[in-house]
């Protein structure tokens, strides 16, 4: 009878960790979901703010100590993006992505794909077709981009 106790209380026991392993796991993966949806929604947010030069959401969206590469090597902090969008010496008129994957890491994520823009930085016209990279870091509990870098898409023939 102990015996038969003991072993009905260790399967109990077992069954609960392995039910909230369970639990855990999938929680896990809600929240890299629902991570990966924050990230691509703030990616939407900051394409609409630079088109429409948007200082106060490209500041809420930009980390104070973002950096940026552009495809023709142009390094911009977070003041030198958000002046060239309002000054209109960095004009765009249309930005739309493709091959958009993020990864999530607990506090960080980084965000790959293509794009393809249409405008102007500083009268020459911008590269239309690049791949990114993006990295995003939760600070504060809000998701901030911290750094971008943007390359060349070279087309296969």
């Amino acid at each position: 009878m102990r015996r038969t106790l003991v072993i009905a209380v260790l399967a109990l026991t077992l069954t609960s960790i392995a039910s909230g392993q369970e639990q855990s796991a999938s929680r896990g993966k809600r929240s890299s979901v629902s991570v990966e949806q924050a990230i691509r929604q703030l990616d939407n947010e900051r394409i609409q703010a630079q088109i429409g030069a948007d200082a106060v959401a490209l500041d809420r969206i930009y980390a104070e100590d973002f950096i940026g590469v552009g495809p023709s090597g142009t390094v911009r902090t977070k003041a030198q993006v958000i002046s060239d969008f309002t000054s209109g010496n960095l004009k765009f008129q249309s930005i739309t992505t493709d091959e958009v994957q993020v990864r999530v890491y607990e506090n960080a994520a980084v965000e790959t794909g293509l794009s393809t823009m249409n405008g102007q930085d500083k009268s020459k016209v911008v590269p239309r077709d690049t791949r990114f990279t993006r990295v995003w870091v939760k600070q504060q509990g809000r998701w901030r981009l911290v750094a971008n870098h943007y390359s060349l898409r070279i087309t296969q023939h």
